[in-house]
C-alpha cells in the first residue's frame, strides 16, 4: 500500500535535533533516503525559535537525541507542546526521569542503530496516516 505522501506528493517534515553533527547528518541521509524532507538542529532552542518566526513548517515526527544536549526545561516543554510524536534517543542511565516524565512516540537507548531511529520515525509516521 502506497504510502499517504506518495499518493499526496508531499512529503513528510522530519526534524532532528541533536548537538552532534554526524548523528545528525547519518539519520537524515537515511531519511531522505527513505523519502523524507529533514530538517536539522543543533539544539531545542534553535528548533523552537525557528518554528515560531515560521522559517520552518511543523515537523510530522521530531527526533531528539538528548544525551549530552545542553537544554533548559522550559525549552523541552515547549517542544513537547508542539504536538508531533517525538522519538527520543538517549543513553542507557541517562536521563531515564526525563525518559519516564513525557510520552513519547518512541525511547531508543544505547546501543541502537540509525536504521532503528529510521524504523521508529516510519512507525511514528504510519500512526498518524
Amino acid at each position: 500500500m502506497p504510502s499517504r505522501w506518495a499518493l499526496t506528493g508531499k512529503k513528510p517534515l522530519i526534524w532532528i535535533i541533536d548537538n552532534n553533527h554526524w548523528e545528525r547528518a547519518d539519520i537524515r541521509a537515511l531519511l531522505i533516503e527513505g523519502g523524507c524532507e529533514v530538517e536539522g538542529f543543533a539544539s531545542i532552542f534553535h528548533a523552537i525559535v525557528a518554528l515560531y518566526r515560521e522559517i520552518v513548517e511543523k515537523p510530522a515526527v521530531i527526533v531528539l537525541e538528548i544525551k549530552n544536549l545542553p537544554y533548559r526545561s522550559g525549552e523541552l516543554e515547549k517542544l513537547t507542546r508542539v504536538g508531533v510524536p517525538i522519538v527520543l534517543l538517549t543513553g542507557v542511565y541517562e536521563n531515564r526521569e526525563l525518559a519516564d516524565k513525557h510520552r513519547w512516540a518512541a525511547v531508543l537507548q544505547r546501543p541502537f542503530t540509525i536504521g532503528q531511529v529510521v524504523e521508529a520515525v516510519e512507525a511514528a509516521l504510519r500512526f498518524q496516516f
